[in-house]
């Protein structure tokens, strides 16, 4: 997978809202991640992300990169993705990748949404649904 070439794909949020906040309300917007970045709320969220993903699991396989994509390494169960979400928080960041169909998910600590670069129609589909699952939001950034 050719990862600069897929960030140019459509891309999509999931996210704790249903859509994107206005510029007008950005000083409510902060408030409330904030409020969501602290303990513990943001060990609740993590656990909300990585829900969604284990269960993508069941339909593609999954690499994970701690260290800001240099290297990936084929996910081995479902508490290896909640390790790692887990330990998502401040500065560390989390890149998932599905190989095929082409699909880049990522994770930065000090953020409350996930980024998912992919043009295929089903993984979106799956995506959505598997975020409404746990309580989140996908829409198009």
């Amino acid at each position: 997978m050719d990862i600069e070439k897929i960030m140019d794909a459509p891309y999509y949020i999931i996210d704790i809202l249903p859509k994107r906040v206005s510029d007008e309300k950005s000083i409510s917007y902060s408030k409330i991640e904030r409020y969501y970045l602290a303990e513990p709320r943001i060990t609740e969220l993590r656990k909300k992300q990585a829900e969604a993903i284990i269960k993508l699991t069941c339909y593609y396989d999954i690499h994970i990169s701690t260290d800001c994509g240099d290297s990936f390494e084929e996910v081995a169960g479902p508490d290896i993705i909640d390790k790692h979400f887990a330990t998502c928080v401040g500065v560390n960041s989390l890149y998932i990748k599905i190989q095929s169909p082409d699909c880049f998910i990522t994770l930065d600590g000090c953020d409350t949404y996930m980024t998912v670069y992919t043009s295929d129609s089903e993984v979106h589909e799956l995506l959505e649904k598997l975020a409404g699952s746990v309580g989140l939001f996908l829409w198009k950034a």
